[in-house]
């Protein structure tokens, strides 16, 4: 599923904070820039896409990078700083566990909505046939973002919504 992007591709680009922001899929090369990004996530932002305190994203970043069947996104600003990440990792079924965050400084800017649009086409290109991902039911922005690209919610795991794109919607059966 990696092989499906270009390192480096271009998804886009979007406007935030006054700062114009590079949507692209990351490479390897990104290693350390992805970990300084999770590091300076507040508490909160950790919290809200984890639903747990990570304290070392080494592991986590190594393991989204080597992972064939991973697509990552990500915002990047001009001085090659990474303000915003979206993933999607697939499973065994034909799916993908996907997940956003955005640096709290670029919250509420876009950010979040212009990675929600570049990881659903990515999923869509790599042959993923459903994304899917979990929201605590405070997190009223990335419920509503869901919810804005058709997503629907299919249940309660533990505490969280579960929610579901279906990226073959559309197509000839």
């Amino acid at each position: 599923m990696a092989g499906c992007r270009r390192c480096g591709e271009v998804l886009g680009s979007h406007t935030a904070r006054g700062v114009r922001l590079l949507i692209r899929t990351a490479c390897s090369r990104d290693r350390e820039a992805l970990i300084r990004f999770y590091e300076s996530l507040s508490r909160e932002t950790v919290y809200t896409r984890f639903f747990a305190i990570i304290r070392y994203f080494d592991p986590y970043v190594d393991s989204l990078l080597r992972n064939s069947r991973a697509v990552v996104v990500v915002a990047e600003a001009p001085d090659g700083r990474i303000v915003g990440v979206a993933e999607a990792v697939g499973d065994e079924g034909g799916g993908a566990e996907s997940g956003i965050a955005v640096l709290e400084e670029f919250q509420g800017a876009g950010v979040g909505t212009a990675l929600g649009a570049a990881i659903l086409e990515a999923a869509r290109a790599c042959g993923f046939r459903r994304l899917y991902g979990y929201v605590m039911p405070s997190n009223v922005a990335a419920y509503r973002l869901a919810l804005k690209f058709g997503a629907r919610v299919v249940g309660m795991y533990e505490s969280l919504y579960r929610i579901e794109f279906d990226l073959a919607e559309g197509e000839d059966p």
